[in-house]
């Protein structure tokens, strides 16, 4: 691989302000007071890395870490609806106990199918990971050499990270999201996606790994 890579730092958002354990799916959750300040700390470390644009789920938990990388540096985060949360329609709200009582055996259906299973009224993972793929090829396409940073959600990090390393949809849940992690993909015009960082939070003892 010879040419100049087009790095996506792809974050998830901080913690969020309710109940673990609930799909709240594309609902307007508010960060919690932690995710706030980690979000903000984050901000700060991301920034180091140059990056020239900033794309995000247009949700508020995500907004709030977005403007924060784009700061004062001239630049304004870019919502995307289609980096939105995997939309679980009207499980949305739901934890599974609830989804069980209301709609007996649908999620044990959807854990068989995890691609191709859609809640009633939602979509399925394949569905998410197409909308959510299509913006990270425009983001390239639009920003060779470049670093550019995607503030996002857990189901659609994980998603794009399993296109890029053919892993089946089906399999999404071995990879792990915490809150305010930081994955690194770096796409090169004549090689392969190079997965450079995955779930990682970062301390100032290790920033000089990544190279930036």
């Amino acid at each position: 691989m010879t040419s100049d890579a087009t790095r996506i730092i792809l974050i998830r958002h901080g913690e969020v302000d309710a109940p673990r354990g609930i799909f709240y799916s594309q609902q307007d959750v508010p960060l919690s007071e932690t995710g706030k300040q980690e979000s903000l700390a984050l901000s700060g470390f991301v920034r180091t890395a140059s990056v020239s644009r900033v794309l995000t789920s247009d949700l508020s938990r995500c907004l709030f870490l977005a403007n924060a990388i784009a700061g004062d540096g001239g630049m304004e985060a870019e919502p995307y609806k289609e980096l939105r949360e995997l939309d679980f329609g009207l499980w949305a709200g739901l934890d599974w106990h609830e989804i069980e009582k209301r709609f007996p055996g649908a999620f044990s259906e959807r854990m068989s199918n995890i691609e191709f299973y859609r809640p009633p009224m939602g979509e399925s993972v394949s569905d998410l990971a197409e909308r959510a793929w299509a913006v990270i090829q425009l983001a390239v396409s639009q920003s060779l050499g470049e670093t550019v940073a995607v503030v996002s959600h857990g189901g659609v990090n994980r998603a794009v990270i399993a296109r890029v390393i053919g892993l089946s949809l089906d399999k999404i849940f071995t990879l792990h999201q915490d809150f305010s992690c930081i994955n690194i993909l770096d796409f090169f015009q004549d090689g392969p996606v190079v997965l450079r960082a995955l779930n990682w939070r970062p301390t100032p003892l290790n920033r000089a790994g990544l190279g930036w």
